[in-house]
């Protein structure tokens, strides 16, 4: 099963936190508050985010942090590969150069290629506000009449 780590969990938390309220910077304390995550966790994503772009860091006495861009612009495989690194569903996709040791003689070397290319294709057309604002539940099937040729 594909999982995402804890810190891309959290991550998304935190972003839709900063996307609900977009006015002016917040700080580690009160992210941390607002999520309920433990304020060291939140320090290390939002330095993470801000090392990405994705976050923008302000010093001084009104100084914090806020979103870099409206949510509209943030992808989500962007921030998937800030935490996760590049989607690589097996050793043979890795890009790190990690060829799997039975590529020479594999029957689906390659094939995934497909299911790869499918996932990055969604997360790229993701945003965060599609996160903030996921769309209305689908509403059940409507009952079928009983069929009189039975």
């Amino acid at each position: 099963m594909l999982r995402l780590s804890r810190m891309t969990d959290y991550a998304v938390v935190v972003l839709h936190h900063m996307a609900s309220l977009p006015e002016g910077n917040r700080n580690t304390a009160d992210v941390a508050l607002a999520t309920g995550l433990p304020a060291p966790t939140v320090s290390k994503l939002l330095h993470r985010l801000t090392e990405v772009g994705i976050v923008a860091a302000e010093r001084g006495r009104y100084g914090g942090y806020r979103l870099s861009r409206v949510p509209e612009q943030v992808r989500l495989s962007e921030v998937l590969a800030a935490f996760e690194g590049d989607l690589a569903l097996t050793d043979c996709l890795d890009t790190g150069g990690n060829a799997c040791e039975h590529e020479t003689h594999c029957a689906v070397v390659g094939r995934w290629n497909v299911v790869s290319s499918a996932i990055r294709r969604v997360l790229d057309d993701l945003t965060l506000a599609d996160v903030l604002d996921p769309p209305a539940p689908m509403a059940p099937p409507a009952p079928t009449a009983p069929s009189l040729n039975a």
